[in-house]
């Protein structure tokens, strides 16, 4: 599908390869799978990547999707409306530091952030990765996890990107 601008993947498939495969030309992608993400294809038009992070091995999809596009510019992480909220159980942090982050990404927001320690992890290593960061917004539940300490504990963290403004919600 060499024209595809934008494609919705939520699939239960153990093998998504060849699904995979099929869209490497999307612009702007949504995907929630609990597959394991088969590392290896080029996204060169993915511009927006979206990523629902109910799945537990959400962080593996994310590190070789950011790893294969490499002109990414917006990192949506988010939870689909009828997923049962699971989260991530780990943040896997890639060896080497995706070309996307040191080049194109500017913009990451973070829905439903709980204040966990992946979500902090994977957080603090978006900030203190992404050079050219322009925007991250953080949106959580009040109940969840208290503002002040979560706004305390990001502001404070390192940061790539001197322009970059931080946004709670």
């Amino acid at each position: 599908m060499p024209n595809l601008i934008e494609a919705d993947v939520d699939v239960q498939l153990p093998n998504i390869k060849n699904l995979i495969g099929a869209i490497t030309s999307v612009k702007s992608l949504a995907i929630c799978s609990e597959a394991m993400y088969d590392e290896g294809f080029v996204f060169n038009q993915l511009k927006h990547l979206k990523l629902c992070r109910c799945k537990k091995h959400s962080s593996d999809l994310l590190v070789g999707l950011l790893k294969d596009s490499s002109n990414l510019q917006a990192l949506d992480l988010f939870e689909m409306v009828d997923h049962d909220k699971n989260d991530m159980v780990y943040w896997n942090q890639p060896s080497t530091v995706p070309e996307c982050i040191l080049l194109s990404l500017q913009t990451l927001n973070c829905s439903g952030y709980a204040g966990t320690p992946e979500e902090r992890d994977l957080a603090v290593y978006i900030l203190k990765n992404v050079v050219h960061l322009k925007t991250t917004t953080i949106s959580s539940v009040e109940v969840e996890v208290p503002k002040f300490e979560m706004i305390k504990e990001l502001a404070l963290s390192p940061r790539a990107s001197t322009t970059c403004q931080l946004v709670f919600h």
